[in-house]
């Protein structure tokens, strides 16, 4: 069996333009929640007037890759680009500067090299623009179905460092870097390639974007103190808050890496995909006992041939929604009296939601926790005010928590009834 380590990681977040800062960011209780800057809320009769956004500041010729292109060169490229390929090409050149994929110039190697980087929904904001072009009889640009086809982000990081392995992507809502990750390692394992480049990308501060999750009442409407709108496993959470952003991770088989003298994180010892799968579900919502979330957990399980009390993290989907309670409902028949020892943090509290980023960038924090030894906790989450229905499980609040983690688990669940868990061993 050919085994996965992660030799880089990286990440633009609402909280950081880099995974480590992202990461050092979400230890010190750090936000990137505020008022949509994007455009202007009311004009769309949106009820929700902010999200967890990049920073407004991003000058894309400060980061790599950009900053070493010429002027000319990274003119033009920037102008091809949506906001989601953006953030897909600095999150993935943090992690391929990392692992020193950059290095290789060799071309049999570089055919070894593969690019699965998912998104949600794509370029939302190209679209926007070009269906409004359309509707006004006015001339589209010939980037713009480039800008925003799912699978361009992808193709961008394959085409800028020459890579020549497979190149995909997934789109399966807020699982879809989970399952872009799985199938990474599927490819390893099964001998398409050596090295993979998997991860998420999202976009979707938008005014389809806001004004379509507002109409299903997903979105929280606190407009009023939106720093504590993403407060997940609390009894009073109104809804998840969009978020924006990136995250890369190069997975690599085990027995490559370290050949080549490559850095390692940890391991990928499991993973499991499960479809819902219930009759008259509404697609929004999970199954109403969690069993899709309950069989994703114990298939990653047995995949890595662990038992229950191995597990010490998860990292929850945990959205700030009712389905917060389904998945702790999960947790706990999956791991029945091991759940309550278990710490369990939802980091959407700090960077909302990135839809089909969300796995990616909530695995670099799984990453980086069993590195440190060190679990982020769940923002605007007291015990005063947490909902009864998410107790049983050692939730983390109010600061990091120390703890030994020998394996951890990054949990991700999609509208559709589409789960998957991913399990991490420390190295």
């Amino acid at each position: 069996m050919r085994r996965i380590v992660v030799t880089g990681i990286g990440a633009i977040s609402p909280i950081g333009n880099s995974a480590q800062d992202s990461f050092k960011n979400l230890l010190q209780g750090k936000h990137g929640i505020r008022p949509i800057e994007h455009f202007n809320p009311e004009q769309f009769a949106c009820k929700t007037s902010f999200a967890a956004q990049v920073s407004a500041h991003l000058d894309p010729s400060t980061l790599a890759p950009f900053k070493d292109m010429d002027d000319s060169t990274r003119t033009k490229l920037l102008k091809k680009l949506d906001r989601h390929q953006l953030f897909a090409m600095i999150a993935a050149a943090e992690a391929i500067t990392e692992a020193g994929l950059d290095k290789i110039t060799n071309e049999q190697q570089l055919h070894r090299i593969g690019v699965n980087i998912a998104t949600g929904v794509g370029g939302l904001n190209s679209l926007e623009v070009c269906a409004g072009k359309a509707a006004n009889g006015k001339k589209q640009s010939p980037f713009g179905n480039l800008m925003f086809l799912p699978n361009l982000a992808a193709g961008y990081v394959a085409s800028h460092w020459n890579f020549g392995g497979p190149n995909n992507s997934h789109s399966t809502a807020c699982a879809a870097s989970a399952h872009s990750i799985i199938d990474a390692c599927n490819a390893i394992k099964g001998g398409e390639a050596e090295i993979i480049v998997a991860g998420g990308a999202e976009a979707s501060v938008t005014p389809v974007g806001i004004s379509t999750f507002n109409a299903q009442n997903a979105l929280s409407t606190r407009n009023d103190d939106p720093q504590a709108a993403s407060r997940p496993f609390t009894q009073d959470r109104d809804g998840f808050v969009m978020g924006e952003g990136a995250a890369c991770l190069v997975l690599e088989e085990y027995d490559h890496a370290i050949t080549r003298g490559a850095p390692v994180y940890c391991e990928i010892v499991g993973f499991g995909r499960t479809s819902d799968g219930f009759t008259g579900q509404a697609l929004s919502a999970p199954h109403p006992q969690g069993l899709g979330a309950q069989r994703a957990m114990q298939t990653a399980l047995n995949m890595a041939d662990i038992n229950t009390t191995e597990i010490d993290y998860i990292n929850a989907h945990s959205t700030s929604t009712a389905a917060d309670s389904i998945e702790v409902m999960a947790i706990k028949n999956a791991f029945a009296d091991h759940a309550k020892h278990i710490a369990v943090s939802g980091t959407k509290s700090q960077t909302g939601h990135l839809l089909g980023a969300a796995a990616a960038i909530e695995a670099v924090f799984t990453v980086l926790a069993l590195k440190h030894q060190t679990l982020p906790y769940t923002l605007n989450l007291t015990p005063d005010n947490v909902d009864a229905n998410c107790q049983g499980v050692d939730l983390i609040m109010q600061k990091p928590m120390q703890k030994p983690v020998r394996y951890a688990l990054s949990n991700s669940f999609g509208f559709g009834g589409t789960n998957a868990s991913l399990a991490f061993k420390g190295f």
